[in-house]
């Protein structure tokens, strides 16, 4: 009986780890309206995220911002960039190496909830800038 157990356990493994390692999200992307001084928004926001123990890193032809190592948890990444209507803001995680995935969804799922906070944030500082006009 025990063994069947184990044979259930480690196939159940397997699985999962397949799906993990298979799964290929998409970034969150969201454009927040913006028609202030990026520089000043860009110089709160790099303030924000170095304070959050986030440090810029070059990724592939992007420079983003990056928490977490690929030790215990998935890295955390932000890149926000000026678009023509405002902010663009992006966010993932990455796990296994390359595989990218947004902010919602299960897997990852403590490593996104605690992005998806930072994320927030950042929207709602460049949100409270456009308000105030920065």
């Amino acid at each position: 009986m025990s063994s069947e157990i184990l044979l259930g356990a480690v196939v159940g493994l397997v699985i999962g780890l397949v799906i993990v390692v298979s799964h290929k999200g998409s970034r969150f992307k969201k454009l927040v309206s913006f028609t202030g001084d990026f520089d000043k928004m860009s110089a709160r926001i790099d303030d924000f995220l170095a304070a959050s123990n986030f440090h810029i890193q070059n990724y592939g032809s992007e420079t983003v911002y990056c928490k977490g190592s690929r030790l215990l948890v998935g890295r955390k990444f932000i890149k926000f960039s000026r678009a023509p209507e405002g902010v663009l803001v992006e966010a993932f995680i990455n796990l296994f190496g390359s595989n990218e995935s947004g902010i919602d969804g299960f897997v990852g799922a403590v490593a996104k909830k605690q992005l998806k906070a930072t994320v927030d944030q950042v929207i709602a500082m460049i949100e409270a800038g456009e308000q105030g006009n920065l």
